[in-house]
């Protein structure tokens, strides 16, 4: 019993450390190369989970090959273009100038009503707001608006617009993130003369962000959500 449980644990480990070699990406953003492998990792780590007689090896081994694939085919495809193509694909318009283009979708064995459902997806209920549409090479469907349905922008109106960047956590479920902190360029006695004087500490508060034009939000574990004023716009550097 002790046996199983631990062979488990160890071929999970090495199924969640593959699964970070593979980066960032969620399972419907993989290349038909990467979700091949999780397919077959599926499959190779369960036989000797399942059976003592399996050697632990007869497991670990095809999953060491094939990382060591996919790290081949990743670097061929990031120094050469036609690899790259050939083992991703590559992205297809499929509509131009708001025109479908058939023979694209018959090339890529889509349908209308798949074309329909993708731009659905992407926030577009009339096809007919669609100016372009690209099915990229992971499968995804990318739609634009036409220029003339889209709303105007702040250049195109002549307005000045503040520098929006990623605002950073500070407090998360009551403790400190001091990354983001020193990122901010303050430090935690900064953090605290905020928080006191609103009569709060840190683990009071269940979460907290600074935006970069200087604002604050702090949501306490029990009252009230408050936003103020932390930073001036000169002292924000990130």
């Amino acid at each position: 019993m002790f046996t199983l449980f631990f062979r488990g644990m160890i071929l999970y480990i090495a199924m969640i450390f593959t699964m970070r070699a593979l980066g960032k990406r969620q399972l419907g953003q993989f290349q038909p190369y990467e979700f091949a492998m999780t397919i077959l990792l599926a499959d190779v780590i369960s036989a000797p989970m399942e059976s003592v007689s399996t050697p632990l090896l007869h497991g670990l081994l095809p999953v060491a090959a094939m990382i060591v694939v996919y790290g081949v085919i990743t670097l061929c495809s990031m120094k050469s273009d036609r690899l790259r193509a050939f083992f991703s694909g590559k992205p297809a318009v499929v509509v131009r100038r708001g025109e479908i283009d058939r023979a694209e979708l018959n090339r890529l064995c889509m349908s209308v009503s798949d074309l329909l459902e993708g731009l659905r997806g992407a926030g577009f209920l009339d096809p007919a707001d669609v100016g372009t549409a690209i099915v990229e090479a992971n499968g995804s469907i990318s739609a634009f608006a036409k220029s003339e349905e889209r709303p105007p922008t702040a250049r195109e109106m002549g307005v000045s617009t503040p520098y929006e960047g990623m605002p950073l956590v500070l407090i998360m479920d009551g403790r400190i993130q001091p990354d983001n902190l020193r990122a901010t360029g303050k430090d935690e006695a900064w953090l605290n003369r905020l928080l006191k004087a609103r009569s709060l500490t840190v683990e009071t508060v269940f979460f907290s962000s600074l935006n970069t034009e200087g604002e604050m939000l702090i949501q306490p574990m029990t009252g009230e959500i408050e936003t103020l004023r932390a930073m001036n716009e000169g002292e924000v550097g990130w």
